[in-house]
């Protein structure tokens, strides 16, 4: 009786896991009232409540946008999963797209960003969506910026802390100022804003010159994340692992960024 309770609770959290992931982004009260409507629905249709008439919920609820551009955020998202795997800088979890935005979660290697090298590394992995863009496509979309959640102000905050609090910086390291709001800093210090962008400038080249190698792997990852919506980390490091990525050179290593 024990193992077979297991195998029912083993089978469940496997079935469970996909809806989660398709989930991620969503409010507890969006995904209470999704499945209101479905269950609704199946009580009218006298059909029978599942997973998957749930899981199909899921992937309309997010079918608003154009597949272009569902494939460009899909790009983007897979550029920062290979950046992550390809530096070292973390596991990647998972990957998933959901309205007009995408999400990459990973394990970070806390270590690992102890050290300059680390968080060079770091600033490329946030700037790799818009480099994967730019190998894919050729050009890059307004999707890294605008808020002070996207990759830019991110990006911007840590380079403005390597340079002014971390005791790592080209002027007066051993200086401690204490950060304030990003854009009065840079407004009023243009020689700090110059430095600034050096670092963001250069992070992205490097995560162009990562990723270039790696654009048809991008591609064949972005179609199977529009198609899937959702894929979880063991799922790039096996086509990183497999060969999809033709034969290029081993991974560099983090500390070479």
């Amino acid at each position: 009786m024990s193992s077979s309770v297991t195998m029912n609770e083993a089978t469940a959290a496997d079935t469970q896991r996909p809806l989660a992931l398709l989930a991620t982004g969503m409010s507890g009260a969006d995904i209470e009232r999704l499945v209101r409507e479905v269950r609704g629905r199946c009580r009218r249709k006298g059909e029978t409540f599942t997973w998957d008439i749930l899981e199909k919920a899921l992937r309309r609820n997010d079918d608003s946008l154009s597949d272009a551009i569902r494939h460009r955020i899909a790009v983007h998202e897979i550029g920062h999963a290979l950046a992550s795997e390809l530096t070292g800088v973390g596991k990647v979890v998972s990957v998933r797209i959901h309205g007009l935005s995408g999400k990459t979660e990973t394990r970070v290697d806390r270590e690992l960003a102890q050290f300059p090298e680390g968080m060079d590394a770091n600033l490329i992995c946030i700037l790799a969506g818009r480099a994967a863009e730019a190998v894919v496509f050729g050009d890059k979309a307004l999707g890294s910026g605008g808020g002070e959640g996207s990759d830019l102000a991110l990006a911007t905050r840590i380079a403005i802390d390597l340079e002014t609090a971390f005791g790592i910086g080209d002027d007066h390291p051993l200086l401690y100022r204490p950060p304030g709001t990003t854009g009065d800093i840079l407004h009023y210090n243009p020689v700090l804003a110059e430095r600034v962008h050096g670092r963001l400038e250069q992070a992205e080249q490097r995560a162009a010159e990562l990723l270039r190698p790696y654009g048809e792997l991008i591609e064949a990852l972005a179609r199977q994340l529009v198609a899937a919506r959702v894929l979880e980390g063991e799922t790039i490091r096996a086509a990183l692992e497999s060969g999809m990525a033709g034969d290029h050179a081993a991974p560099p290593d983090a500390a070479s960024f």
